[in-house]
């Protein structure tokens, strides 16, 4: 029981920081779409790409971030946010070429999900197990750049939130505080947990597979199907960015090294006032709405420079580990 537990703390850990933080998914907990659709999607998502890398043993945050790449090509078939723009758009914010949204395709497959939906759940799973994958530490010590990260973060899970439920005080903290209590309460039940708790068994993999096997293939039929490309090149562009990724993560055979460190790391309780935080900065960023949409609209623009920041860096990590 205590793997099935931590499974789905892992899968709350990234439905809270991916579509809580977002606004995309208030309330999730209490909308039939959010419980059947949205949180088993992050939940399958998740933990087959953690087995993965945790079985080929490609688990450094570059890794990790390739795996998270991955994750995020789902808003092509699933949600064809990346050929249409959002779902509440008319369409790209910034224009498509050759048949891809690009500015949808930066924010989500370069920075939002391989970020927000998988590499911060991970770490965060660590931090609540003391469980740490080699290399990862070096990311969490309690130090001036970590803490402006935080900070960052918070701005970002505080002014999109907020602006998704409608600057709605109560919808926005209810939605925050109630995604947070149900980390709490998982994070409880699962005491003495482990990163070996996520790696799923050779049934538990036949399973999540054939469950996101039939995911996209309802989806794509059933949610927005006009807006599927009606030419093959935009899927053709979709399917090579997976082959690069794929090719990326088939190069990169560099395990991380643990590395001794001279400050402490975030501890559960860091976490705790963070959570606190992220609270009180939802609730003031509800009031202040004029104020929020400033802020959000500068965040919403710097995630796609961020995403071509982070996969460069990748990039050039990965060659200069290969020289």
């Amino acid at each position: 029981m205590k793997k099935v537990l931590s499974i789905l703390l892992l899968g709350a850990l990234s439905m809270l920081f991916a579509e809580v933080f977002s606004g995309a998914s208030t309330l999730w907990f209490i909308d039939p779409w959010g419980l059947s659709i949205t949180y088993p999607l992050y939940l399958g998502h998740a933990i087959f790409f953690f087995s993965v890398a945790y079985f080929f043993n490609k688990t450094s945050v570059r890794q990790l971030y390739f795996f998270g790449m991955l994750f995020g090509l789902y808003e092509a078939l699933i949600t064809k946010v990346l050929w249409f723009g959002y779902p509440n758009s008319s369409g790209p914010m910034i224009g498509s070429f050759f048949g891809v949204a690009w500015g949808e395709f930066l924010t989500l497959v370069f920075f939002w999900h391989p970020v927000m939906s998988f590499i911060i759940p991970v770490f965060v799973y660590e931090v609540l197990s003391d469980d740490f994958l080699p290399g990862h530490t070096r990311f969490l010590q309690k130090n001036k750049k970590t803490l402006f990260l935080v900070a960052v973060l918070i701005v970002i899970g505080a002014s999109f939130q907020s602006n998704g439920a409608e600057y709605d005080i109560l919808r926005s903290i209810a939605s925050l505080g109630g995604s947070l209590l149900i980390v709490l309460v998982l994070h409880v039940l699962t005491k003495g947990k482990n990163l070996q708790s996520l790696v799923l068994g050779k049934k538990s993999m036949i399973v999540t597979i054939t469950y996101l096997i039939l995911l996209y293939t309802t989806t794509s039929l059933f949610i927005f199907p006009e807006r599927l490309p009606h030419n093959f090149l935009p899927y053709l562009l979709i399917i090579l960015w997976y082959l690069i990724i794929i090719d990326l993560l088939w190069v990169d055979r560099y395990p991380s090294k643990t590395i001794g460190l001279n400050t402490p790391i975030l501890s559960s309780k860091d976490l705790g006032l963070f959570a606190i935080i992220t609270l009180v900065a939802t609730g003031v960023f509800s009031i202040l709405s004029s104020v929020t949409y400033g802020v959000l609209l500068v965040m919403f623009l710097s995630l796609m420079g961020a995403g071509v920041v982070l996969f460069f860096w990748s990039i050039i990590s990965l060659i200069q580990e290969k020289i």
